[in-house]
């Protein structure tokens, strides 16, 4: 034993470092993930490129059409995905906790309905997802979007 050193002065240095190595590769990811881009898009090649604004409004419910016709479906990841999160962080600048509050008094009052929540934040999901709802629109890393989408904006950290 060093002189002066006991378990007890040693347990909350040890639980602190315990922690540490814990929480290292969470907020590692997160840091990661405020690098990627998101690309909003469909399979519909009708479907025309969007505007940061109207993007915005059709991931706060406040329309359900493009080009005031083409009547469209959203589909959002996963609650726990760290996509959702930092999507909905770069394009509306709120967290999941705030847009589900959010949706909940649209539901509530009548005034709309949240975009139907994916199992999972794999691409190949949402990609069948698209493929049976023509009209649907999603959201996913850039990176993860395949080449025969119609990408209708892309949303940039900071922008």
């Amino acid at each position: 034993m060093i002189k002066g050193l006991t378990l007890n002065s040693l347990l909350p240095f040890t639980t602190l470092l315990m922690l540490a190595s814990i929480t290292s590769p969470l907020s590692y990811a997160r840091d990661n993930a405020k690098d990627i881009e998101f690309a909003v898009f469909s399979l519909n090649e009708e479907f025309p490129a969007l505007t940061k604004s109207k993007a915005r409004m059709l991931y706060k419910g406040k329309t359900k059409k493009l080009n005031g016709s083409i009547k469209i479906v959203l589909v959002d990841l996963p609650e726990k995905s760290i996509h959702r999160e930092e999507f909905y962080n770069m394009l509306l600048g709120k967290s999941v906790s705030q847009m589900n509050g959010y949706w909940a008094s649209l539901s509530f009052s009548g005034k709309g309905t949240p975009p139907e929540e994916l199992s999972s934040d794999d691409i190949k999901e949402i990609i069948e997802w698209l493929n049976n709802n023509p009209n649907g629109i999603a959201y996913a890393p850039v990176s993860a979007v395949p080449e025969n989408a119609n990408i209708l904006i892309t949303v940039l950290q900071g922008e």
